[in-house]
Formats: C-alpha cells, sequence, structure tokens
C-alpha cells in the first residue's frame, strides 16, 4: 500500500467519524427537544388513586374522601402490626427468661 493509500484511507475514517459524531449530536438535540415539549411540572402522587398531587402534600393522599379514609386505615394497621412485631418476641424472650429463672431454683 502506497503512501497516497494511507492518506486516502485515513481521511475515510476521519471523515467518516466526522458524520457519525455529527450524527449522534442531531440525534441528542432532537431528544432535548421531545423531551422539552413533554415536561411535566413537578409532582407526586396519591398512594392510593395515584392521581398526581402537589409536593408540599403531607401525607400523600389527594383531597377526596375515599382517599383519605382508606390512607388512614392503611396508616392504622401498619401501626398495629409494627406494634405486634416488636411485643410478641418482646413477650417470648421474658417467657424464656422467666422459665429459665424458674428452672435454676
Amino acid at each position: 500500500m502506497s503512501r497516497a493509500d494511507k492518506i486516502a484511507k485515513a481521511a475515510r475514517r476521519t471523515a467518516q467519524e466526522a458524520r457519525d459524531a455529527a450524527s449522534k449530536r442531531r440525534q441528542e438535540e432532537r431528544k432535548k427537544r421531545a423531551n422539552k415539549s413533554l415536561s411535566v411540572d413537578a409532582h407526586r402522587h396519591c398512594v392510593v388513586c395515584w392521581s398526581p398531587i402537589p409536593l408540599d402534600r403531607d401525607p400523600a393522599v389527594c383531597t377526596e374522601s375515599g382517599c383519605i379514609e382508606k390512607n388512614e386505615k392503611r396508616e392504622a394497621a401498619r401501626k398495629r402490626l409494627t406494634l405486634m412485631m416488636y411485643l410478641f418476641p418482646g413477650i417470648a424472650v421474658l417467657l424464656l427468661i422467666l422459665q429459665l429463672a424458674g428452672g435454676v431454683g
């Protein structure tokens, strides 16, 4: 391969790389434009019905009475479960300690 052929091959490769880079840049610009047109204000969703609500709403429930009631029931059930998860193992450990203490004497 002559020197002229090597230079021509390198020029073709460089030109192809430049075309690929330009194509990639154009695609990224198209994506950015498409994303800007689809932008949505920052929000969160109701934990019951998943409708959009403002970010500062706490608890994350919409203003419908059904969603509020259902969320209150879920929270009460969660609190009961948490209490049981700590209370029952505590009672079991206490009974085990009492049994061991009673067996020694």
